[in-house]
C-alpha cells in the first residue's frame, strides 16, 4: 500500500515535470522590440529594420539594433557590453549598403569559391561574420568565414558593408571610451 501511495505520488510530481519540459523553444531569431522602443528603426521606404552583426576572430565582437547594445571581444578578459545607438541616418546609410550589393540575394552560409587548379589564399587567424537582418518581419542570416583572399566581387562587397557598419561602431564616442583588449589571437 505505502509503495503503491509512493509511486502515485511521484507520478503526480514527476508528470507535471516532464510535461513542462517537452515545451518547444523555438528562438531562431530575435525578436524585435515592441511598444515605443527606440530600438526599431523605419528606413527610408517606411518598413522596419534591426540587425545582429557578430564578428571578429571569434565571433565576440557584436552590434545588436534590436537591444541598442554592442559587446566588444576582450579576447583573454571578459567581453565588454555597452549600450550603443545607432541613429536612423547611420542605419539607413548600412540599409542602402545592403541594398545596393544585393546582400539579401547572398545564401546563408557564404564563402569564396575557388575555381579547381587556381591555387589559394588563405588566412589565420580569420574574422567571422554573422548576419541576422530583419527587414519587415522577414529574417536574412549570413554566415561567413573570412579565410580565403582569393579575389571574389561578392566578397569584397560583403566585405564593404562589414567595414561600414564597424567604421559607425567605432566611430561612437561609448565605443572609443571601452578598453583595449589584453592578448591577441593567433
Amino acid at each position: 500500500m505505502k509503495k503503491a501511495l509512493l509511486a502515485i505520488s511521484l507520478g503526480l510530481i514527476l508528470i507535471p515535470l516532464v510535461f513542462a519540459g517537452c515545451g518547444k523553444n523555438v528562438a531562431t531569431a530575435p525578436q524585435p522590440s515592441t511598444g515605443n522602443s527606440p530600438a526599431t528603426t523605419t528606413t527610408s521606404d517606411n518598413s522596419s529594420f534591426n540587425f545582429i552583426l557578430k564578428y571578429g576572430v571569434t565571433a565576440k565582437n557584436e552590434i545588436d539594433t534590436y537591444q541598442d547594445k554592442f559587446t566588444k571581444d576582450m579576447i583573454s578578459d571578459p567581453p565588454i557590453t555597452i549600450n550603443l545607438r545607432l541613429t536612423n541616418e547611420e542605419m539607413e546609410r548600412i540599409y542602402q549598403k545592403m541594398i545596393e550589393i544585393d546582400f539579401f540575394s547572398y545564401p546563408e552560409r557564404f564563402m569564396v569559391n575557388v575555381p579547381p587548379g587556381e591555387p589559394t589564399t588563405i588566412v589565420t587567424p580569420f574574422p567571422i561574420y554573422q548576419f541576422t537582418v530583419e527587414k519587415d518581419s522577414q529574417i536574412k542570416k549570413l554566415d561567413w568565414d573570412d579565410r580565403i583572399m582569393n579575389p571574389d566581387v561578392k566578397a569584397d562587397r560583403l566585405r564593404e558593408l562589414i567595414n561600414l557598419i564597424i567604421d559607425i561602431i567605432e566611430s561612437k564616442e561609448d565605443y572609443k571610451a571601452l578598453p583595449e583588449p589584453s592578448g591577441g589571437y593567433m
